[in-house]
């Protein structure tokens, strides 16, 4: 296999699919080279880059520790609330600067100041994952180096471009499975503003979906909660049994 590069979607809870994959990977010894990630695919790949394997990050997760700094946010559009200072965090992202992860990662976050989408592979792990986990109206925008950052997933929330004319074999791995019935219904519903806003998403998702090597999904995660902490385990088999399709 040539040089294998993982773009991890966003999805809160359902980044246990993602585990499960990288599960899969680490159980065959296939290596990663590189890694960009959006929301909760930014703070996996910035942890599982640091050398945190994905079974003990699932532990991390499902552990009643992990409630406390990190919490599932009950709203439609809701992803993640972290607490910076509690001690856990560390253990999950202990590489202070992602520079100085071992493997080359990039996360996104939307500066709401310049109006523009971000793609960091530097600066501080933690605050820019938070940043990238960060959706308005739900929370205030992360002040960091003059910038005000937001949740990146809400414009590009597989955020292949990084990864892009590096000689990388590159896998997107979409934890929001389309459902062209229900986007339509929803799209019909938005408001102007928030229609382009959505269709910026649905533009970005489209051309990862076209310019990735092998794109990876379930049906079974939209059935799958985004916002509670029951339910990882099934989540991480999910990725666990489909990543045998795609790696060999």
């Amino acid at each position: 296999m040539s040089k294998l590069a993982l773009c991890l979607s966003g999805g809160a809870a359902r980044g246990a699919f993602h585990l499960g994959i990288l599960a899969y990977l680490e159980d065959k010894a296939i290596e990663i080279e590189a890694y960009s990630g959006s929301s909760i695919g930014a703070i996996i790949s910035c942890s599982h880059a640091s050398g945190i394997e994905a079974r003990k990050q699932l532990e991390i997760f499902k552990s009643d520790e992990i409630r406390k700094p990190l919490k599932f946010n009950y709203f439609k559009n809701g992803l993640l609330r972290i607490n910076k200072e509690h001690h856990l965090l560390d253990t999950l992202l202990p590489i202070k600067n992602i520079q100085d992860i071992p493997k080359s990662v990039h996360i996104n976050a939307y500066d709401t100041k310049a109006k523009k989408i971000n793609y960091f592979n530097e600066g501080d792990t933690q605050t820019l994952c938070i940043a990238s986990s960060a959706l308005i109206p739900i929370f205030r925008p992360i002040h960091y180096e003059h910038k005000y950052l937001i949740d990146g997933g809400f414009f590009d929330n597989m955020p292949i471009t990084p990864l892009q004319n590096k000689n990388y074999e590159i896998y997107c791995i979409d934890l929001m499975p389309k459902s062209d019935k229900n986007q339509k219904n929803r799209f019909d519903l938005l408001k102007p503003l928030k229609k382009r806003l959505f269709q910026t998403r649905i533009n970005n998702g489209n051309y990862s979906i076209q310019h990735c090597d092998i794109y990876i999904t379930h049906p079974n995660l939209r059935q799958t909660s985004m916002f509670t902490f029951n339910g990882l385990q099934e989540t991480f088999d999910l990725g666990y049994n489909e990543a045998p399709k795609y790696f060999s």
